[in-house]
């Protein structure tokens, strides 16, 4: 029986028929980070179209990858590469910490674009909108308790953990609950982005319409496509519902000190992200350089002729082929910008003018959310730095000691996590 192969099966044996053995080190100016197969393809299969060069020139293996996608593929030049990392938390921060240890490449001036479909908030974007973040918050992190064992007035059954209530800051934190970006660099690929000529579809529009009977708050929604900053959620969970979607919405901005505006809910950023701070830690990428982006594949709530089960499984929005086409369609304007403007901007850098980083304050700095900086405001030094005249790593045991003692400030419930 012939074996049918998927485009990217296909194109992984073309690699090895057609491309020599990598010998070199890469410096991507742009390296692309989609999520599953259709998100990784639609680049594959259209950028030689850009003028920019064939992105599947050179196919380079690298250890720890994904088993589906075991690959990083360039242009000829090195400037532009893209790897799928996988589905979810777990597989993206897996396939992130190999791509950033390995030696085939140097990323110390990469700017790194995620790049994904994700469940669209329909009060602040619609269906093939196109959304760039501030804020990615891991709004799951949380205590859970059954929907139908909840007290009669409580909204949702999420409660931050240390806390006995829904939507109370937690006094336990992993380190991971939410990240800022540059918002200059998102403010430039905004800018980039609009000049896309985004797609819709008729049936696309039609299901967007359902939502004119929810009134002015959700007017957004049955507007055509369009390039918007507002924030990404994240949560290995693919959850859908108004009543979840307006607790992580709650959360988002609770969680942002009111700043962060949830408008995608995705499975991969935070854990992505947390990789490119270490990395940053360590010297291997500037975590100014990262840029987040999320197309909308499927509205996160149901309209009011619909249940929250019939929106998941018997509905059929239309949204997946527009948003994977807008991905495409925006993100390329991204890149394409950025190479342009190389050598007169984006060779150094743009400063950024707010904080970034992770709610510990890892890279410096004091976090506009949370609880502040664990660090005093000074960036970890690098694991080389750090070493002992032993080889022990003395700072680990005394960041350790800080944040459980902020944690017992709380009292035995945020020291025992329970």
């Amino acid at each position: 029986m012939a074996m049918l192969l998927t485009p990217i099966l296909a194109m992984l044996l073309a690699a090895v028929a057609t491309h020599a053995q990598f010998t070199g080190v890469i410096s991507p100016k742009v390296m692309i980070i989609s999520m599953f197969e259709p998100e990784g393809q639609i680049w594959l299969d259209n950028f030689s179209q850009s003028g920019l060069g064939n992105l599947t020139s050179q196919a380079i293996a690298t250890p720890g990858l994904s088993m589906l996608y075991p690959l990083v593929f360039c242009t000829q030049s090195g400037s532009v590469c893209q790897l799928t990392v996988s589905e979810g938390e777990i597989n993206s921060a897996v396939s992130m910490t190999a791509l950033v240890l390995s030696k085939s490449f140097n990323f110390t001036q990469t700017y790194f674009l995620l790049a994904g479909i994700a469940g669209v908030n329909p009060r602040h974007a619609t269906i093939g909108s196109v959304a760039f973040a501030r804020y990615a918050v891991q709004v799951a992190l949380q205590y859970e308790i059954d929907s139908r064992s909840l007290p009669e007035d409580w909204p949702t059954g999420y409660i931050p953990y240390g806390r006995a209530h829904p939507f109370e800051y937690p006094c336990i934190t992993y380190g991971t609950e939410v990240f800022e970006l540059n918002a200059n660099l998102r403010d430039a690929a905004h800018a980039f982005a609009q000049r896309a000529q985004l797609q819709d579809a008729q049936e696309t529009r039609n299901y967007r319409l359902l939502y004119s009977e929810m009134g002015p708050p959700y007017h957004t929604a049955v507007m055509p496509p369009s390039v918007v900053k507002c924030d990404s959620a994240t949560s290995d969970v693919y959850y859908t519902g108004g009543r979840l979607a307006q607790a992580f919405e709650n959360t988002t901005s609770l969680w942002t000190n009111g700043t962060g505006v949830y408008c995608m809910s995705a499975q991969e950023d935070n854990a992505t992200l947390e990789v490119l701070v270490r990395a940053a830690i360590e010297g291997l990428v500037d975590f100014s350089r990262v840029i987040a982006m999320r197309t909308g594949s499927n509205f996160d709530r149901p309209p009011p002729s619909r249940t929250d089960w019939e929106h998941l499984t018997h509905t059929n929005q239309n949204g997946f082929h527009i948003a994977i086409a807008n991905l495409y369609a925006a993100g390329i304007q991204v890149v394409r910008g950025i190479l342009a403007d190389w050598d007169c901007t984006f060779a150094r850098g743009v400063p950024p003018t707010n904080y970034i980083g992770d709610i510990f304050g890892s890279l410096g700095g004091h976090p506009d959310f949370g609880f502040g900086s664990i660090t005093g405001g000074r960036k970890l030094r690098s694991a080389e730095s750090r070493r002992g005249r032993r080889g022990v790593n003395r700072n680990v045991v005394s960041l350790a000691g800080v944040e459980m003692a902020r944690r017992r400030t709380f009292g035995a419930k945020g020291a025992m996590k329970m």
